[in-house]
């Protein structure tokens, strides 16, 4: 059996996983994750509810996730011990998830933003991507501009923890 601490913003897991079977604090969660590519191209199946995500593994016990247009950073440790938080500078970082072509930018260096808040919007394969804001605070810069092709993995802006 393994056991791993997953910490996503400010709400921690024990998660308990064992052959097939996996607990979530103590409760059984049914779920499956299937890789659909090495890019890091997943679904996400639970019960019926079934979703794309992203999974980039970024510094060591540091997973990015992107799915729906919000991008989520789970911190893993093993053992069930607490993970390590990722300074607030990378904390705030919107990364490009793919390559791709920026169709819009909604803000300013300067720039007051709420969570969840649409910042840039990445076109890839003909579909529209609204890259939100991983956190409240104070966009510190804008590293792109409308018609600019970006890499996967570019940092796109970033925001800066309110004070």
């Amino acid at each position: 059996m393994s056991i791993y601490c997953v910490s996503i913003g400010e709400r921690e897991y024990k998660v308990q996983i064992a052959d097939s079977h996996v607990l979530v604090n103590g409760e059984p969660v049914q779920v499956d994750l299937v890789a659909l590519n090495e890019n890091g191209l997943h679904v996400f199946r639970q019960g019926n509810s079934i979703r794309e995500v992203y999974l980039n593994p970024q510094a060591q016990g540091v997973i990015e996730v992107l799915t729906g247009g919000r991008r989520l950073l789970a911190r893993v440790g093993a053992d069930g011990r607490r993970a390590r938080r990722k300074d607030a500078a990378q904390a705030g970082a919107v990364v490009a998830p793919m390559p791709g072509l920026v169709v819009n930018v909604l803000v300013k260096a300067g720039e007051w933003v709420e969570k969840d808040q649409v910042l840039v919007v990445l076109e890839s394969m003909k579909m529209q991507m609204p890259l939100r804001a991983p956190l409240a605070g104070q966009v510190g810069q804008v590293n792109v501009a409308i018609g600019a092709h970006v890499e996967k993995g570019a940092v796109l802006a970033q925001v800066v923890v309110r004070e």
